[in-house]
C-alpha cells in the first residue's frame, strides 16, 4: 500500500517537475523576445538616424523598409497561419500529421490510465509469482500513469497562462 502510495506521489512531483520545466522554458523564452525586441527597437533608432543623416538616399532606404516590413508581416502571417493549419487543402498529409500530433498526449494519458486498471483486474490473487511481481507492475504503472496525467494537465495550464499573457 505503501508502495502504491509513493508511486502516486513520486509520480505526481515528476509530473509537476515536467509543468515546473515547460514553465521555465516559457519564460526563458519570453525572456530572449524581449531582448530581442530591444535590439530591434534600438536598432530602429539607428536605422532613423541614417535616414535623417542621408537625406539623398531616402527612396533607397524607404524601398529596403518597406521590404522589410513586407517580409516581417509575412513571417508574423506565418506564424499566425501555423496553429491552423488543420483542415487546410493544400495537403491531407498536414491534416493527419496535425491530427496525429493532436491526439497523441490524450491517447498516451488514456492508454496509461486503461493499463492500470487491465492490470489490476486481471492479475490473480491466488498466483504466488503474480502475489511477487503484482505490487511492482502497480507501482511503475500507477507512477507512469500520474506522471502523464500530471504533466498534461500541468502543461495545459501554463500554455493557457502564456496565451492569457500574451493576448492584448
Amino acid at each position: 500500500m505503501i508502495d502504491a502510495l509513493m508511486a502516486i506521489l513520486t509520480g505526481g512531483a515528476t509530473g509537476l517537475l515536467g509543468t515546473a520545466v515547460s514553465f521555465a522554458a516559457e519564460y526563458m523564452s519570453a525572456r530572449q523576445s524581449h531582448a530581442r525586441e530591444v535590439e530591434l527597437r534600438r536598432l530602429d533608432m539607428e536605422l532613423a538616424r541614417v535616414e535623417a543623416a542621408a537625406a539623398g538616399s531616402a527612396a533607397a532606404i524607404a524601398a529596403e523598409s518597406a521590404e522589410s516590413a513586407a517580409a516581417w508581416s509575412a513571417l508574423e502571417a506565418s506564424y499566425r497561419d501555423a496553429g491552423r493549419r488543420l483542415g487546410r487543402a493544400d495537403s491531407p498529409w498536414l491534416t493527419v500529421v496535425d491530427v496525429a500530433r493532436g491526439l497523441l498526449r490524450p491517447l498516451l494519458t488514456l492508454g496509461s490510465l486503461a493499463l492500470v486498471g487491465a492490470i489490476y483486474f486481471s492479475l490473480g490473487a491466488t498466483d504466488v509469482e503474480t502475489l511477487d511481481i503484482r505490487p511492482r507492475i502497480v507501482d511503475t504503472v500507477l507512477y507512469v500513469s500520474t506522471t502523464c496525467v500530471l504533466w498534461w494537465f500541468g502543461a495545459r495550464g501554463v500554455d493557457k497562462r502564456a496565451r492569457g499573457a500574451a493576448a492584448p
